[in-house]
């Protein structure tokens, strides 16, 4: 579990247990679940989720004796079987809620004395503003959802079944003995709900983005300027999955910073972890280099030419999006110049030399980061 946790989902893995153990060890299973905060926070931009609307209740083969040997039908009709919806909400700032299963309520089966059931509850799952929905099978877009009442109807739930007395009225004809007719023992079964997939594609998942190589120092940027607490360690590929934090200003004002996981060379051609990672980027609004200034194997110049390369390469012109330059692990260097080189080959860029490790200059990268404060109610 340990291993895989940032692949598998909690609902996934509770499906994986639950076939063939016992309701305690299920229990046990959940609480530590409980106690996992890794998955819980990684912001998920991107889900593939199958929807199954709700069945329709069956109608109801009732019958009522009403004297002079004259027996009337009195069986209800079935509840519609509820949808699937996805709603619009501004409060939803990631899709790791979603479920990758989203049923639809069964509608209840008719009674007799003329009682319908009762309509199955439509499902209405929120989304974060932005949301693409779009077909699975053919990756084609449907909708996009910007703002709060905005509503996609994901799959209907089937209709409810038809009771005798229905069916009696239906195909008008006097109501005869029981005895004389076998027609007014049937109703129809409620109908199946539709089933489609769809894919949720976040439009926008920050304000700005930490884009760099691995181990550049992005998850401790994003930890010392927020409160987000995505992994650290010295390692390439710590993060998998983006993270989110929120940097707060005075007056209801704030940024949200998204750490991306990292780069390398070749990563719009597929290499490393690929394409998946440059679509991160593409959905925030605006860019940072993290340049680790005491890397050995490529100097701050490099690093910055394949950054800008691997960014156009996927998307012309995506590189213009960067609002500034952070030379982080300063603290790891005597020589000082690499930042008046960064400052001469970049002068229209402002260049913050930092150390997230040690929270050198972090107050600068706030003051670069202002312009871009969003105000926010909630």
């Amino acid at each position: 579990y340990n291993e895989y946790k940032s692949y598998l989902s909690m609902v996934v893995l509770e499906r994986i247990v639950r076939q063939g153990v016992s309701r305690s060890l299920l229990n046990k299973f959940r609480k530590s679940l409980s106690k996992v905060t890794d998955v819980e926070t990684q912001l998920v931009d991107y889900v593939e989720v199958t929807c199954i609307g709700g069945k329709g209740g069956d109608g109801c083969v009732a019958h009522k004796d009403i004297g002079r040997n004259r027996i009337i039908t009195v069986g209800g009709n079935g509840g519609h079987g509820g949808g699937v919806y996805f709603k619009c909400s501004p409060s939803k700032k990631s899709l790791n809620h979603v479920q990758l299963v989203i049923h639809g309520g069964d509608g209840n089966p008719g009674r007799g004395d003329l009682q319908n059931g009762a309509r199955g509850t439509d499902n209405e799952v929120s989304v974060p503003v932005g949301t693409i929905v779009g077909c699975s099978k053919t990756q084609e877009p449907l909708a996009t959802l910007m703002d709060e009442e905005d509503i996609f109807e994901a799959v209907r739930g089937g209709a409810g079944g038809i009771g005798n007395h229905a069916l009696r009225q239906k195909r008008r004809m006097e109501s005869p003995r029981l005895r004389q007719s076998y027609r007014y023992l049937d109703s129809h079964p409620g109908e199946a709900g539709g089933q489609s997939s769809y894919f949720l594609e976040m439009k926008i998942i920050a304000d700005v983005g930490l884009v760099g190589l691995p181990n550049a120092g992005k998850s401790s940027i994003l930890r010392t300027l927020s409160k987000a607490s995505p992994k650290v360690a010295a390692y390439p590929f710590t993060t998998m999955r983006p993270h989110v934090g929120v940097i707060h200003y005075e007056g209801f004002y704030r940024v949200q910073m998204a750490d991306i996981p990292g780069l390398i060379e070749g990563s719009s051609l597929g290499h490393g972890l690929g394409i998946s990672f440059l679509r991160h980027v593409d959905r925030c609004k605006s860019l940072l280099y993290v340049v680790d200034v005491a890397n050995l194997e490529y100097n701050p110049m490099e690093t910055i030419k394949i950054l800008q390369k691997e960014l156009d390469a996927y998307k012309p012109g995506m590189s213009n999006s960067i609002i500034g330059i952070l030379a982080n692990k300063i603290d790891l260097i005597s020589n000082k110049n690499v930042i008046l080189d960064l400052a001469r080959e970049f002068p229209y860029l402002p260049i913050v030399p930092v150390s997230a490790k040690n929270t050198i200059n972090i107050s600068s990268v706030r003051k670069v980061l202002e312009p871009f404060k969003v105000l926010h109610d909630d």
